[in-house]
């Protein structure tokens, strides 16, 4: 019997802290109370590789519900138990299920760990490594890499807020289909500096992309008022439409991510969410699923 084709399945499309946020009683956190449908788990995908192997990249605090949603889109009966685990960087709403793996709930042993020394350091300080062996590529400092099943797994460093450790954008190349997945970066000059470009549809071009899962944190810079923006830098998703004015249909599918519970994105009716559709973009939906 032949193994089904190699599937990206989006896991979670929300901040680090979802939707609806703890302590929050904004629209859109009281929405998502009142209608399953508009709350959004942490960012994550699922990736099942070309001989049957499950590749998990960011570890949420939903992630007893990620793997029933990712077993349900790879047409499987029981949760996925996965063989590897990938994280772009160490802040916690990307972490923040590493603690599962272990003893004290799924008693896993030996996956695949897949993070730079930093990540892995911080895992080690808060004694979370003990479910996983780490997979490197026996060259301290480099970005960390993972082929296996026809999938490559690139890890391609990104500006953003290293307090904790430093922070990767994954390239994700199989067969048919090739995903940027950049949920986290500071600001767009920094990034494109970083990667040697002055546009980001050079840089979408440049890596030969089919689609983009984005960074859509913030709308603009307003959104959080009692708090210093500056502290929590990203693209705003006004930015980023700037940025991408002389886009086109040719080019990759943007999906916009990692969206805050205090973006108007997440109400699908809001003036905002009209605008993403007339610049020919779209809102990340959990489930949502491509061959690769």
């Amino acid at each position: 019997m032949n193994n089904p084709p190699p599937t990206l399945t989006l896991l979670g499309t929300g901040q680090d802290g979802g939707v609806p946020q703890a302590g929050c009683g904004c629209d859109n956190c009281s929405a998502a109370f009142e209608n399953a449908a508009r709350a959004r788990f942490p960012v994550s995908l699922g990736v099942q590789d070309l001989d049957g192997g499950m590749h998990l990249i960011e570890a949420t605090r939903a992630l007893p519900e990620q793997l029933r949603l990712w077993a349900n889109a790879c047409g499987l009966d029981n949760p996925v138990r996965p063989d590897s685990v990938l994280l772009t960087h160490a802040h916690l709403g990307h972490i923040e299920g590493i603690g599962q793996f272990g003893r004290e709930a799924m008693g896993c042993q030996n996956i695949g760990l897949v993070v730079s020394d930093s990540v892995a350091s911080v895992l080690q300080s808060r004694n979370l490594m003990q479910p996983f062996t780490r997979i490197d590529r026996n060259n301290s400092g480099a970005s960390p890499m993972l082929e296996q099943g026809g999938i490559r797994f690139e890890f391609i460093p990104v500006p953003h807020r290293d307090d904790s450790s430093d922070t990767h954008a994954i390239l994700i190349a199989g067969g048919k289909n090739r995903v940027l997945f950049l949920p986290d970066h500071d600001d767009w000059k920094q990034t494109l500096e970083l990667v040697g470009h002055s546009k980001p549809r050079e840089w979408f071009d440049s890596l030969g992309l089919t689609h983009i899962l984005l960074d859509a944190t913030f709308w603009n810079g307003d959104e959080l008022p009692s708090r210093d923006m500056t502290e929590v830098p990203h693209p705003t998703v006004e930015e980023t439409i700037s940025r991408l004015e002389d886009y086109t249909d040719e080019g990759p599918e943007i999906i916009l991510i990692h969206l805050n519970h205090t973006n108007p994105l997440n109400d699908p009716n809001s003036p905002q969410s009209r605008l993403i559709e007339v610049a020919g973009l779209s809102i990340g939906t959990r489930g949502w699923s491509i061959e690769l």
